[in-house]
Formats: structure tokens, sequence, C-alpha cells
């Protein structure tokens, strides 16, 4: 089996940041491209104030601004001879990852989950369990190694 598209959506988390670093590390091993994505579709990072001044399309533009500076951030912090491209998209999350690995063939998704459970997995929902359901290629989740453990 061969990879030649990595797809890695980042939310710029500590997990995300993590399912990175293995998409980078996949990258380089199996000399594919990596398609870093930022998926915007919720009002974070803006106080109270600025929601209520800014019209809804400048609050998107900042945010597509922003996306793409953290994810230069990222893209600098490694010194790999990996082709990245990074692109952002507005709507929900799980579907724009997914459609955007058909777009561009992923052969697989690297993403980290919050591993969110109970009530917060209720009213949030999960979108690496949205993606792992309907995407059509594999998709591998970096877990966020910090979460206190569950008892089964």
């Amino acid at each position: 089996m061969e990879i030649k598209k990595i797809l890695c959506p980042t939310d710029f988390s500590e997990v995300a940041k993590k399912a990175f670093e293995y998409a980078v590390f996949l990258a380089s091993s199996q000399r594919a491209e990596l398609v870093l994505l930022h998926v915007v579709d919720q009002l974070h990072g803006f106080e109270n104030y600025e929601v209520l001044v800014l019209s809804p399309q400048e609050i998107s533009e900042r945010m597509e601004k922003q996306a793409y500076e953290n994810m230069g951030s990222l893209v600098d912090q490694i010194k790999s001879a990996i082709e990245i491209e990074t692109t952002v998209e507005h709507g929900k999350s799980s579907v724009q990852i997914i459609e955007k690995a058909r777009e561009v063939k992923a052969d697989i998704i690297v993403m980290g989950s919050h591993g969110r459970t109970g009530l917060s997995h209720v009213l949030i929902g999960s979108v690496a369990e949205a993606v792992v359901r309907h995407a059509s290629c594999p998709v591998l989740v970096v877990k966020d190694m910090y979460q206190r453990p569950e008892t089964l």
C-alpha cells in the first residue's frame, strides 16, 4: 500500500499538534504530500464586544487570517523536506474534513481527538467519530494522552 497524500485537520489544540507530528512523520517516511486543514465553524478567539461590533463576514475573515497564521507557525516549526499545503474551509468540521479528503484524494486522515465523553460528547459531538464513520479512507486518530483513563 502506498500513501501519497495525507490530510491533517487541525484546531490548533495540543492534541491536534500531536496529530500534526504524527502526520509529518508519516509524510516523511512515505514521501507523501501533507494537506493541513483548518475548518472555521464557530466563534472562538473573540472578545464578547467584538462579536457585537463586527459583521459575520469580518469575523469569518479574521478567523481565516488567524488560521493561516497558526498553520504557518506549525509549518515553520518543522524542518522537513515534505510538501505541505495549507487550507481553510468554512462549515461543519466533520463534513468539511470528509469533503476535503475526497477532494484531495487523501490516502489517510491523521487527526486528534479530545476524547470527550458523557454529556459533553452528547452536546458537542465528536468530530473524530463522525470522520471515522464517514470517511472514504483510513483515519488515524491521535488521542489526548493527558486525559484521565476511564473505568470500563
